[in-house]
């Protein structure tokens, strides 16, 4: 079955330390997750975090878990350079995943692009003032942490619709409306419907909007379907008279039976690349994240050789498939599109497999049909090139009888 989480954000709205405190509530690691916003403060000049804990607590009748974060931040400007290259370290330093750092390094981009966008100035000249703080850092990494933890890269993720409260907001730019114009940018473009809820009061927070919108594909209207496993409530510090203030998260896993999600179609032509280029190309969007890369042949104007690029993504990861075919190609466009798909579960299996008198576990992808049996099971290419390199056979050679025994055990047709 299909792992499925939805983050409940229609009542209190979201923030990032509310989001990370439900997450550890949920089942994360808090010591590893304290571990990560503990690292942030060595790569930003002028902070000092002295306290970080998940303490549990009492607020409208919930029993929820609440971040203790007491840290002390003498600048309060930076470009958002430095906090990029803040947040770099961090994640070298911690050596967390891939996928960890991918939503990481773009939960910032999304707010540092909103920012420029609003002060008209480029990402890498723009200066953050309440996003340049070491906790927007210490909410980063340390939900990058806890939803690796959980798994919840690998899930299906939704939220309801999101709260943004009502009324104004003080920065430091002076009174503005809420919401705060950078929430309204991080969502803009995005399958997300904001209303005002129940408070004259700031509810999403730029930080909680990235987060959220780097890990959901969209909000919906009502639950998916879902078999309910974990629940996690995160609370914030603020305190409302009529509700609690409250982040839910619900992980569980998805019916077996053939779902549908909406993914992002990005595709560009290009005439003037090489093969070579074209598969560094193919390894960078797969690296980047993208479920499928097609390459097509075609001819363009002139009579001349063009491909055809196409990618399919997440709707999260739209801005980062772009960033690697704009940079790797040098095209001047893209088409984007919005686009449904009917998927079968599918899950990845460790399968043990003899070749040449050795044992090997294999890394299977099986997909499952609407009762829930193997219908298909595919052996990782790398895999295969690891066996064939230690036993001296050919790699043809090697995935026929690894294909065979995967079929065996796990009764795939």
């Amino acid at each position: 079955m299909a792992k499925l989480a939805v983050i409940d954000c229609q009542v209190a709205g979201i923030a990032g330390d509310m989001l990370m405190s439900a997450l550890v509530d949920a089942g994360a690691d808090r010591k590893k997750v304290a571990d990560a916003i503990f690292a942030c403060q060595k790569f930003l000049k002028g902070s000092k975090i002295t306290k970080v804990s998940f303490d549990k607590i009492t607020t409208h009748g919930f029993y929820a878990t609440q971040l203790a974060l007491v840290c002390k931040d003498s600048v309060h400007e930076r470009k958002g350079t430095e906090m990029t290259g803040a947040l770099e370290k961090t994640c070298d330093l911690l050596g967390i995943s891939g996928k960890a750092r991918r939503f990481a390094e773009s939960s910032l981009k999304s707010i540092i692009s909103a920012e420029a966008t609003i002060h008209g100035e480029s990402p890498d000249s723009v200066h953050l003032h309440e996003a340049s703080s070491i906790d927007t850092l210490a909410d980063i990494v340390g939900c990058a942490v806890a939803l690796d933890d959980l798994g919840l890269f690998d899930a299906q993720v939704y939220s309801t619709k999101i709260a943004v409260g009502a009324g104004t907001l003080k920065f430091s730019h002076g009174k503005v409306p809420n919401p705060a114009d950078a929430v309204l940018h991080i969502f803009k473009g995005r399958q997300f419907v904001l209303e005002g809820g129940q408070a004259k009061d700031e509810l999403a927070t730029p930080t909680g909007a990235a987060l959220l919108a780097n890990i959901a594909q969209k909000s919906v209207d009502s639950y998916p379907p879902i078999t309910v496993e974990k629940i996690g409530y995160g609370a914030g510090c603020k305190k409302f008279a009529g509700f609690a203030n409250l982040v839910r998260v619900t992980i569980g896993t998805a019916p077996a039976a053939a779902e549908k999600d909406t993914v992002c179609l990005v595709e560009t032509n290009v005439d003037d690349v090489t093969g070579e280029t074209l598969g560094n190309l193919v390894e960078k969007l797969t690296e980047a994240g993208a479920k499928d890369v097609t390459v097509l042949t075609g001819t363009g104007k002139k009579g001349r050789p063009s491909h055809l690029v196409r990618v399919i993504c997440d709707n999260r990861l739209q801005d980062a498939m772009l960033d690697v075919l704009f940079g790797e190609t040098g095209t001047l466009g893209a088409r984007i599109q919005q686009v449904e798909r009917v998927v079968l579960p599918r899950e990845i299996i460790t399968v043990p497999v003899k070749i040449a008198g050795s044992t090997f576990n294999v890394h299977v992808k099986v997909a499952k049909d609407a009762a829930g049996n193997i219908s298909g099971a595919k052996p990782e290419f790398e895999d295969i090139k690891i066996i064939a390199a230690r036993c001296g056979m050919p790699a043809r050679r090697v995935a026929e009888l690894v294909g065979a025994q995967v079929a065996q055990k796990t009764g795939a047709t």
